[in-house]
């Protein structure tokens, strides 16, 4: 993540804490990153369309799910050309936010999407391994065959079929000597 991202997220955070609003204002960044896909940066990058349009559509599109507060510092990033780095500001609000609250961060890798109540179950597994709050993020990784690999700061637990497999293939080696 970029130096101005994090800048731009712990600015945010800072302003979340003095506000006593960090809770209200992760939630709100969330439904930010989710609304906002990535080809709608062309829309944002548009030099023939003009700050105040830009600002409109913002506004438009968030004024009943945002706080006044929150819209401001969307606008705030149009205004800077900043917009485009939305998703990573966000990204490093949401991180500050979690260490504050004590919450680890990390993904959970899967040959295929996994539900929701599937991720809550790891994230609740993980919880009570590392004694804190975990939260994941799946990413697909179709070499893993199936089964799962959970990386979280620097600790791995590996369940897939290709760990399963590697393992075999080291244990068939040793064997081999």
């Amino acid at each position: 993540m970029d130096q101005l991202a994090e800048r731009y997220g712990t600015a945010l955070f800072e302003l979340a804490m003095e506000e006593n609003q960090v809770n209200e204002w992760q939630k709100q960044a969330k439904v930010i990153q989710v609304t906002l896909t990535p080809d709608m940066n062309k829309f944002f990058v548009a030099e023939q369309i003009t700050k105040e349009e830009k600002k409109e559509v913002l506004i438009k599109a968030f004024k009943d799910v945002l706080s006044p507060r929150m819209l401001d510092f969307v606008c705030l990033l149009v205004d800077h050309h900043r917009f485009t780095q939305v998703h990573s500001i966000l990204t490093s609000f949401n991180s500050s936010c979690n260490q504050s609250k004590n919450i680890k961060e990390g993904f959970v890798y899967s040959a295929r999407p996994l539900t929701e109540n599937q991720i809550h179950e790891i994230e609740e597994v993980m919880s009570k391994k590392t004694s804190f709050q975990c939260e994941l993020i799946n990413r697909i990784d179709a070499r893993l065959i199936s089964g799962f690999k959970v990386v979280i700061d620097n600790e791995v637990v590996d369940t897939s079929m290709k760990n399963r497999i590697m393992n075999m293939k080291r244990e068939l080696l040793k064997g081999a000597r």
